[in-house]
């Protein structure tokens, strides 16, 4: 990586030994040098608030001006700006196929405000550039011709240019990307394709967000080469040492390229140790290897085997990110496992991977599983690009491990959608010869506020007709902020459909409803409606699939409660495959997949048990942290009884699970459950469950260290995050909060890990 570097610097010294600063401005559209408030060609500013012009630099300062093309004045702003004065002649014409944009500019000590720093803006639509302050942020935004809307945006750490003297900020476009340096270091890039917005008639603004100083500033209507970018930030050597200590920083995000063999290798057996030593790792989740997982986004069966795909970080590497071609950003990625008995697993690494070229520095966003396509197909969302499809390149093989995004993608691009849609994650079914697709999480039509997707039709997966909203969400059930986001749409049974959904506000949840599918109408209209989490709880972005035993089978992402799970060597796990069908009524019904009896061993039972408010009973032979109980309890007297689990001998640690026949509730109160859960502010997750008076309680419950998931006549599912710190919180007991019930069977079982 260094020898790279220092040949860079090679190369920038034979070319760019021969440019002179003042060389490079001859031919600028407009400088603006600061000694008052006239620019170039013409081009006069009026100053408005708090700033002035023509301040003398003294000493070193006014020679490093000089030597970067400067004169020695500058412009101090402290809350005013310069505007463009427009004249009889319009504006200053900026045009062609290509721009180069300069700032010379020091930071103040105060806080600068969100806007333009230097501009010909007016909104997205007409803005030709837009160097601005977002929040942390100092970004360039930039508008062609040929594309509504902004036609890219690169950001860097507002410090970048805050801290530490002077900056040189360049931001080039050459006609097919756009890069932005800052001290003639590549800070990122962005592919671009487009004339200049020669239209703009907006005048040029220069200050406005900023509190500090302004050396020069320019604008060409060509790409400055390498070396000059070099020259106009201080020369090729002084960019080859900031590369240096700018690698180290890279590599931070990056890691390193230059690993040998042998310290990949040392490397990964001590991070498995690490993730293997950690007692709240659970061992019989399906959970990431490594790394932090978000979404799960994609699963199907195919040719015997139980596919699950999931979102995960990559960045690109350090060269890349040095050499300009992207940004030193994790990114989301697609990964995958493969299980062929819902149990053990199989992780194939990567599925999909975004391209390290600046046109994807979000990565690939959720999407699913085309539910019913011929052959297994993704479809996802590429933020600032659309909705993307990818197939496998060999769908014979049962592992799936290699996939190509087609050569279409965007299928459904953003440019260009109805106003009332938002293109965002996707979901997809065949039906006939017909594809239908749930695209994004709002539709913005009157009427239709709250979480309402949008529906789209294809033949071929290529052409996609917008066929509007897709349902009419209901305040009865919702509140107007919440949205569906990584839909999954179903037949359920009895003639009715089911909706998932992940809910981003006013928190993070998985929903659904249950209703009917008119296909001839193109509508689904919700019947039911129910949630698998509730505050305190950390279940979102679920997804289906149907066997070859015709059953619908779920799992949903269960996020850390805990912060600094990165620091761990893993992050989030999925809950167990579920069983969704209808009980006789219409009310869902969910139960654990019976092939997680597999992994029992060492069973133990208890029957007829009387527990009362002054008697819990501690299960003796029954201590793990791991575990699954299956229970039969008779209420009698009592209204509020449970089970409590991961307890200490003293009671200090505790995760009681409680049912409350007055309430009509399920809950698991987490103020005892361990210190490193979020529980401070929310210390009980609260699910309906309607109870009859005297109805027996059938309960599972699987443990798995630090995950938690409560089955209740099969009508209800609380999923639970705990993080118990004593090693002796391995504890089970029984207990009511008044009256008197009966504990007329418990079995239990440890549970034999897998990972």
């Amino acid at each position: 990586m260094l020898t790279r570097l220092f040949s860079l610097t090679l190369a920038f010294s034979l070319t760019a030994h021969a440019i002179e600063p003042k060389d490079i401005f001859k031919d600028a559209a407009v400088v603006w040098h600061l000694d008052g408030l006239e620019a170039s060609n013409g081009v006069m500013m009026k100053a408005d608030g708090a700033v002035k012009v023509g301040v003398e630099l003294k000493g070193k300062e006014r020679d490093e001006s000089l030597a970067r093309g400067g004169d020695g004045k500058v412009a101090v702003f402290e809350g005013g700006v310069l505007t463009e004065v427009i004249g009889e002649k319009g504006p200053l014409s900026i045009a062609g196929e290509a721009m180069t944009v300069l700032l010379r500019v020091r930071g103040g000590g105060e806080a600068w405000k969100s806007g333009e720093v230097l501009a010909r803006h007016g909104g997205h639509a007409v803005t030709l550039f837009n160097l601005h302050v977002n929040k942390d942020e100092l970004g360039f935004e930039f508008g062609v011709q040929e594309k509504k809307g902004l036609a890219g945006r690169l950001a860097v750490p507002l410090e970048s240019i805050t801290k530490g003297g002077w900056h040189d900020v360049i931001a080039r476009y050459d006609g097919t990307k756009l890069m932005l340096f800052v001290d003639g270091v590549a800070a990122g890039s962005v592919k671009v394709a487009g004339h200049l917005r020669a239209e703009n008639k907006q005048p040029f603004t220069l200050g406005k967000a900023m509190r500090g100083q302004v050396d020069h500033a320019a604008v060409w209507t060509r790409a400055l080469s390498d070396a000059e970018v070099a020259t106009l930030s201080g020369g090729a050597k002084a960019i080859a040492e900031k590369n240096v200590g700018r690698l180290r920083e890279i590599e931070k995000v990056t890691g390193r390229d230059d690993l040998k063999l042998v310290d990949k290798l040392r490397a990964a057996r001590e991070l498995r140790e690490q993730i293997q030593s950690d007692p709240l790792r659970p061992r019989w989740h399906l959970g990431t290897p490594d790394g932090v997982w978000n979404d799960i986004n994609g699963t199907v069966f195919w040719k015997g085997r139980y596919h699950v795909f999931f979102q995960s970080l990559i960045a690109p590497d350090a060269a890349t990110v040095l050499n300009g071609g992207d940004v030193a950003t994790n990114r989301k990625e697609w990964t995958h496992a493969s299980s062929a008995d819902l149990v053990h697993w199989v992780y194939h690494g990567t599925s999909l991977r975004p391209v390290f070229d600046g046109s994807q520095p979000k990565g690939l966003y959720s999407g699913d599983m085309i539910d019913g396509a011929d052959v297994p197909t993704l479809i996802y969302h590429i933020p600032g690009q659309g909705t993307a499809i990818a197939k496998p390149v060999n769908s014979d093989e049962p592992e799936l491990i290699e996939w190509q995004p087609i050569k279409e993608n965007p299928v459904i691009p953003l440019e260009g959608a109805p106003e009332e849609v938002v293109i965002f994650d996707p979901f997809a079914w065949k039906e006939g010869d017909l594809y239908y697709a749930l695209i994004g999480n709002k539709n913005k039509r009157p009427g239709f506020e709250g979480d309402t997707t949008s529906l789209y039709r294809s033949r071929d997966l290529l052409k996609w007709e917008y066929r509007g909203p897709f349902y009419q969400s209901d305040r009865k059930w919702t509140t107007e902020v919440e949205d569906c986001a990584c839909p999954d749409f179903y037949p359920i049974g009895q003639g009715k459909h089911m909706l998932l959904m992940h809910t981003h506000m006013p928190y993070f949840q998985a929903q659904y409803y249950i209703g009917t599918w008119d296909a001839k109408a193109e509508r689904f209209m919700p019947e039911r409606h129910g949630k698998m989490n509730w505050p305190g709880g950390h279940l979102a972005a679920p997804e289906t699939l149907l066997d070859a035993k015709g059953r619908r089978i779920f799992w949903g992402w269960v996020r850390e409660a805990r912060k600094g799970a990165t620091s761990k060597g893993w992050g989030s796990v999925a809950t167990l495959p579920r069983l969704f069908s209808l009980h006789d009524d219409g009310e869902l019904r969910i139960e654990p997949a019976p092939e997680l009896e597999s992994l029992r061993y060492d069973e133990r039972r208890h029957a007829d048990l009387k527990v009362s408010a002054a008697r819990e009973v501690t299960l003796d032979g029954i201590r793990s942290d791991s575990l699954e109980l299956r229970l039969l309890i008779e209420p009698g007297s009592a209204k509020e009884f449970g089970l409590a689990v991961r307890c200490s001998p003293d009671g200090e640690e505790q995760t009681p699970i409680v049912l409350s026949l007055p309430k009509q509730t399920l809950r698991t109160e987490l103020a005892k459950s361990g210190a490193e859960g979020n529980f401070k502010d929310i210390t009980e997750q609260v699910a309906p469950m309607p109870l009859k008076a005297g109805e027996p309680v059938r309960v599972r419950v699987f443990l798995d260290r630090s995950i938690l998931e409560v089955f209740v006549n099969e009508r209800q599912c609380l999923t639970q995050r705990i993080y118990p710190a004593r090693k002796d919180s391995l504890g089970v007991k029984l207990f009511t909060r008044d009256g008197e019930m009966t504990l007329k069977s418990l079995e239990a079982w440890k549970m034999m890990p897998v990972f």
